[in-house]
């Protein structure tokens, strides 16, 4: 039976959406797997306990916590060491992990660079391709690459905000004017977004967000636009697009709307048309920004110019967006993990060493100047 490490939780403003989408899979998880919760602490320690599917824990999680143990990974058998009062307890190889984790430390490629560094296969994007759909305005370059199109913007980080300022409130107000959009570059969940009225608003507004992330994307604020979200999935190299969702929001689409209101079964029809071509333009994103796994892409729509534009794209989306799919989410789940374990599979076969006589070339140019080859 294949061992499945459910990954969630981290130290990240998205730490509980993780929690819920992880506890949306345990509770739905498929046959046939064993599976080993691993949360990811608020203070970034990765443990392992007895009932991690009880969804109360977390309100408490020091005090609810029941045989709490830490997990370490294990890069020597590719899987995961169990620490019991800093003794090993057990060591597990780990056929796959199915990531749930959202925004910093999970979905930003930092957690899935460690577990390809232990041979470890997942069940989402590559740390590369991970970095540039967490990265706001690098995925605004990378579709730009493409001939996507996406809205005006202007970015900058602390450093050269700090430095050009006049110049980059100037680059605002003349390239978007207001109202305009300013985001976290590399955050989720809608946090830290904000809309700027006026010109006299937007300095602070600017350092409101900084405390959100180092680099801000601001964006040309669209008043009379429609959203819509439309999910991908890569299953035998062919990427299969899911239904499209038209997004109910208010200005923006909120933390609270996204996750706490309850959402109404929003009944409009979308003509043919734009369904179809909302569905293709998400595979071409999918495909220009390399991705794996489930991928949620959200456009906005000018509905004055009738202009389409791919907002961003969510490399692990909330809930992994299997309510987007016209199937159960066990066999999504298990589509992702046999998915996952192929990818890695293929990447054994590519060559990593490299035979040459550097060193050697090395040892022999010291030896000759008088230098000791340290």
């Amino acid at each position: 039976m294949k061992t499945v490490a459910v990954f969630f939780g981290g130290k990240s403003v998205e730490h509980d959406i993780s929690v819920i989408t992880a506890l949306q899979a345990m509770a739905k998880f498929p046959k046939g797997y064993r599976m080993l919760p691993v949360y990811i602490t608020v203070q970034g320690n990765f443990v392992t306990a007895d009932n991690l599917k009880e969804a109360k824990i977390y309100l408490n999680f020091a005090k609810n916590v029941k045989n709490c143990r830490n997990i370490s990974i294990d890069f020597e058998n590719h899987g995961l060491i169990v620490w019991k009062k800093n003794k090993i307890k057990n060591r597990i190889k780990i056929d796959c992990a199915l990531l749930c984790n959202h925004g910093r430390g999970g979905e930003d490629g930092s957690l899935q660079g460690l577990l390809e560094l232990a041979e470890i296969a997942y069940t989402c994007s590559s740390p590369s391709s991970s970095v540039l759909t967490m990265d706001k305005t690098l995925t605004k370059v990378m579709l730009e690459n493409f001939n996507i199109k996406t809205l005006p913007y202007v970015q900058f980080d602390r450093c050269e905000y700090k430095q050009n300022k006049l110049k980059i409130l100037q680059s605002v107000k003349k390239k978007l004017a207001f109202p305009c959009i300013i985001k976290p570059a590399n955050l989720g969940s809608s946090v830290g977004i904000s809309i700027c009225e006026c010109e006299a608003k937007l300095e602070k507004q600017i350092e409101e967000t900084f405390a959100y992330d180092e680099q801000i994307l601001i964006e040309k604020y669209l008043s009379s636009a429609e959203e819509y979200s439309c999910a991908c999935v890569k299953i035998n190299e062919k990427i299969l697009p899911s239904k499209v969702n038209v997004v109910k929001k208010s200005k923006i689409y909120t933390f609270e709307e996204k996750y706490i209101k309850e959402k109404e079964v929003d009944k409009c029809k979308i003509e043919q048309s734009l369904n179809e071509k909302i569905k293709k333009l998400a595979v071409k994103a999918y495909k220009a920004l390399r991705c794996d796994g489930v991928v949620r892409v959200d456009f906005l729509m000018d509905k004055k110019k009738k202009i389409l534009y791919v907002d961003e794209l969510n490399s692990i989306p909330g809930s992994l967006s299997f309510n987007m799919f016209d199937c159960l989410f066990e066999d999504l789940l298990s589509l992702l993990i046999e998915e996952g374990i192929e990818k890695a599979a293929r990447a054994k076969n590519i060559v990593y060493q490299f035979s040459s006589s550097a060193i050697e070339k090395f040892i022999s140019l010291t030896s000759k100047r008088g230098l000791k080859a340290k």
